[in-house]
């Protein structure tokens, strides 16, 4: 079964941004709620965003140079409505598999069949209950497509 928030949280109050949008948050963390950073300050317009993201379940591309805190933003939002978090680096060592899953071929019933595998990523970040993003770490400009979760951050 599919999780799906509970609970509201006024962005005035858990952001301290002017700003009457409620978002829709977890009451309870899992393994996979990263650690809230209290030292954090949150770019205004960045953050209403990616709460608008995830306010009206829209994806948001979050796009700058290495090291400029898109991924560390996104996990910061996430952290304050305890929303389960999948980061997907897009490295040289990355490969199918780890994306898409695999196929796998087994004998059922006295016939060979072949069937998909998803030892991936990819049921999390196919789980609305997720927020899933990509970075890519290739030198350059980057464009991103995503995978069916909700946010992308890339590295440029």
């Amino acid at each position: 079964m599919i999780a799906t928030p509970s609970g509201r949280i006024a962005v005035r109050e858990a952001f301290g941004i002017d700003s009457d949008l409620v978002v829709p948050a977890f009451e309870e963390s899992d393994e996979h709620v990263p650690a809230i950073d209290p030292a954090y300050v949150f770019d205004h317009d960045v953050t209403l965003a990616v709460l608008s993201g995830f306010a009206y379940n829209r994806r948001v591309l979050v796009q700058g140079m290495h090291g400029t805190g898109k991924s560390t933003h996104v996990e910061q939002v996430a952290a304050r409505l305890s929303w389960p978090c999948v980061r997907v680096n897009l490295d040289g060592q990355l490969s199918r598999m780890d994306l898409i899953g695999r196929d796998r071929v087994s004998v059922r019933n006295g016939s060979q069949v072949t069937e998909f595998m998803e030892e991936s990523c990819r049921g999390r970040c196919n789980d609305p209950s997720h927020c899933c993003w990509m970075n890519t770490t290739r030198a350059g400009p980057t464009s991103c497509s995503c995978c069916n979760g909700y946010w992308n951050a890339t590295d440029g």
